[in-house]
């Protein structure tokens, strides 16, 4: 969420505040739900800077404090779910959006699980599976949720999952399923937009997503030298 008058910061220093967020010393310390705010707010004219009292909301009515009962609250009674009527639109990465509408891609669908289970005392990790992304209870390592659907999944269920989007053309490994810390959560968020972006031939927000991307401790010099090529339509 921004701070008071946010709103109205430059480009760059709505850049800097992000930076600021992904740059902790360690990657599971980065605080997703601020850091997804941000990255919304480098890229939206008009950030809503109220998502965290939706989150705070959101928790406030969850009636069962545990990782079924997040579920259930989120996707069932609630009725988030994936886009499935224009999934690559540059929105379905924006939190704030995604709250408003409840519709998204997996990842920020499961931030939203991520951040109201940690708003209630359930410790919940997200998952970087290839070509999907899930949620686990941090407690228990055989409950899954898909965020595109809802759906409570086991291990032997997520196998499945990733058997039918992979279709062979990607062996299983248990590796999969190692969670994955929060900052490389935000990184694959710009990985989508990154590539939504360059499908609509959007320079101005590729140029963004390379920016942040340039903040990120794991990827090196190789995304500042990125940043650097595509930043002039900024100037």
């Amino acid at each position: 969420m921004m701070e008071p008058g946010d709103a109205h910061l430059e480009p760059f220093e709505r850049l800097d505040r992000f930076a600021a967020l992904v740059g902790t010393d360690r990657a599971d310390e980065v605080p997703l739900d601020r850091a997804a705010l941000a990255m919304a707010a480098v890229l939206r004219a008009q950030p809503t800077d109220d998502a965290l009292a939706v989150l705070d909301e959101l928790a406030a009515g969850c009636p069962e404090p545990t990782f079924e009962g997040v579920r259930a609250h989120l996707f069932d009674a609630l009725g988030f779910r994936g886009d499935t009527s224009d999934y690559d639109h540059p929105r379905n990465s924006f939190l704030d959006v995604v709250l408003e509408r409840r519709r998204g891609l997996p990842i920020l669908l499961a931030t939203v699980m991520i951040e109201v289970a940690r708003r209630v005392g359930v410790a919940v990790v997200g998952v970087g599976m290839p070509m999907h992304f899930l949620v686990r209870d941090a407690r228990d390592e055989g409950a899954y949720v898909d965020p595109f659907t809802g759906e409570a999944l086991d291990r032997a269920g997520v196998r499945r999952t990733f058997e039918t989007l992979s279709a062979g053309r990607l062996p299983w490994d248990d590796a999969h399923l190692a969670p994955t810390p929060a900052r490389l959560v935000v990184l694959r968020m710009l990985t989508n937009l990154r590539a939504s972006y360059a499908r609509r031939r959007d320079p101005i927000g590729l140029a963004l997503v390379a920016k942040m991307r340039a903040a990120i401790p794991e990827l090196g010099p190789a995304a500042a030298i990125e940043a650097a090529r595509l930043g002039g339509v900024l100037n």
